[in-house]
């Protein structure tokens, strides 16, 4: 229903089909302009689906309404004809506008494609029978027309044009008398017999039936070449001929491959995403007394960014922040393996400074073969007494804001070095007390170092008045204010750093 609507708000009248038999049916009455199907459908499934629809009628377009983890069957449904597909569940109309609209203008274009081929097939019949009155005029078409043309009696080569013999890459008189599958290899792609597929084609030509296909062909230098055939009988001075009409497609079909390539990286991509994603916390731990909230945000697909939380021991509360250098997948990998170390060697025996010197020893050798560095701040936050003690690995300093006497801001400035310099760092780790109603954030430099199209950062500056303006207000609305001034800020301008932020807010318990 939800499809239903989408497309009727589009302005199509919709018909539906309860499955794949009926559906099969439904076109063979309809014949409708788009079919979209389901792979998976009883009676008859959406590859068959598919595949009888395209013996039916080649150029109605079909659109597989897929799974996000079944990309395979969608590749494989594109293999047997589909032009795309969407993923299920269907939330953007927008995404399925696009797709709808790429596939109409996909329509047209084959429309007018085939309007030319047909006028260029009348052109070329009209002069091949004015060919008793006129052969100059004539055999001028004949050269110089853009397809190749080619002119078969008792299926040998008896002419062809220029464009033939580029299209071959060898002279006339190694084209001329010989059959067509000379030039064609044993099989062709989908795995046909080339040569009984191509007898069968041209006794239906012969027989009056016109044939248009599409055909592998293999030049004199070795090299494919595909070509889109149009396939006609000729009845000149009472003989039988065939006229072959070619166009060279091996580039189109070039960009059709990458475009599927493109497709399956992209949702390779998307799945990346998600697992990366799938690593962080998924909500904020929930503490009398304590307000959190946390959001990471990639500059692409995947960052090298990372934040969690630990809980150590009873009413402690551990908080990490760490940005790997760059935002590829290097740096998401050595992140989940900073992760992984994280987890494995938390505990309330270890604070924050030699929590930090065991990482990094840990992680210096993959850091050093990566030409990777890694910044990290670590908390602990004792929430009897409110004290918080800290360690910092070259991290950008966390900013603690002090509600008291009309507002103030402090940098948890302890000293260490990034993770991968050398191994046996010492890090050195501070402590302070939180009062009621002050807010500790955690950030990466990717919010401070946003540029807008003047080249001006965001800023420590403009950072620190969001945090102050909102300090009377929940964790979330302060990242919200954030991220709102900031998009205000850079205007039109991409991301050129993942953003991460952690926001800690003390309230009455």
């Amino acid at each position: 229903m939800v499809l239903r609507s989408m497309l009727e708000g589009f302005g199509f009248s919709v018909v539906e089909a309860v499955n794949g038999r009926d559906g099969l049916d439904v076109f063979t009455r309809e014949a409708p302009d788009i079919v979209f199907t389901d792979l998976q459908m009883p009676e008859m499934n959406g590859f068959e689906l598919i595949t009888s629809i395209k013996e039916k009628c080649p150029e109605t377009p079909v659109i597989v309404i897929s799974g996000t983890g079944n990309i395979q069957s969608a590749i494989e449904a594109i293999r047997l004809g589909a032009w795309d597909y969407v993923t299920k569940p269907i939330e953007s109309i927008e995404g399925l506008h696009i797709i709808t609209r790429r596939v109409i203008e996909r329509m047209q274009l084959i429309a007018e494609n085939r309007a030319y081929r047909e006028h260029l097939e009348e052109l070329v019949m009209q002069r091949t029978e004015d060919l008793r009155d006129s052969e100059v005029r004539f055999r001028t078409l004949f050269e110089s027309a853009n397809d190749a043309i080619i002119l078969i009696r008792d299926d040998r080569i008896i002419s062809c044009n220029r464009k033939t013999r580029e299209l071959f890459g060898c002279s006339q008189d190694d084209i001329l008398d010989r059959p067509m599958l000379a030039f064609s290899p044993p099989k062709q792609p989908f795995g046909a017999c080339s040569d009984e597929l191509l007898k069968e084609r041209m006794n239906m030509a012969l027989s009056g039936v016109p044939q248009f296909y599409e055909w592998r062909y293999t030049r004199h230098n070795g090299e494919f070449l595909d070509a889109e055939i149009s396939l006609n009988r000729l009845e000149l001075h009472g003989a039988l001929y065939l006229q072959a009409i070619m166009r060279d497609i091996t580039e189109r079909k070039k960009a059709d491959r990458a475009l599927l390539d493109n497709a399956r990286i992209k949702r390779e991509l998307e799945i990346a995403q998600e697992v990366q994603q799938s690593l962080l916390p998924a909500y904020p731990p929930v503490i009398p007394g304590l307000l959190v909230a946390s959001i990471c945000v990639p500059a692409s697909n995947v960052g090298g960014d990372y934040y969690d939380f630990f809980s150590p021991g009873d009413q402690i509360l551990d908080t990490v922040i760490a940005d790997v250098a760059g935002h590829s997948f290097g740096s998401a990998l050595l992140m989940a393996e900073a992760r992984s170390v994280l987890h494995a060697k938390v505990s309330a025996a270890y604070s924050p400074a030699r929590l930090l010197a065991e990482v990094n020893d840990l992680l210096y050798e993959d850091l050093t073969r990566s030409e990777l560095l890694l910044s990290m701040f670590y908390a602990r936050l004792d929430i009897n007494n409110s004290t918080l003690s800290y360690a910092n690995a070259g991290h950008c300093r966390p900013l603690l804001y002090r509600s008291g006497n009309g507002g103030s801001f402090e940098e948890l400035d302890a000293d260490g070095l990034l993770m991968g310099v050398r191994v046996g760092v010492c890090f050195e780790e501070k402590a302070l007390r939180m009062g009621e109603e002050d807010i500790l954030c955690l950030y990466t430099d990717g919010i401070t170092e946003s540029e807008n199209s003047n080249g001006e950062y965001f800023g420590d500056r403009r950072f620190r008045e969001v945090i102050a303006e909102f300090s009377h207000r929940h964790p979330e609305e302060i990242i919200t204010a954030v991220f709102q001034n900031l998009a205000d800020f850079i205007g039109h301008m991409d991301l050129s750093d993942d953003i991460t932020i952690t926001v800690m807010k003390v309230v009455p318990s």
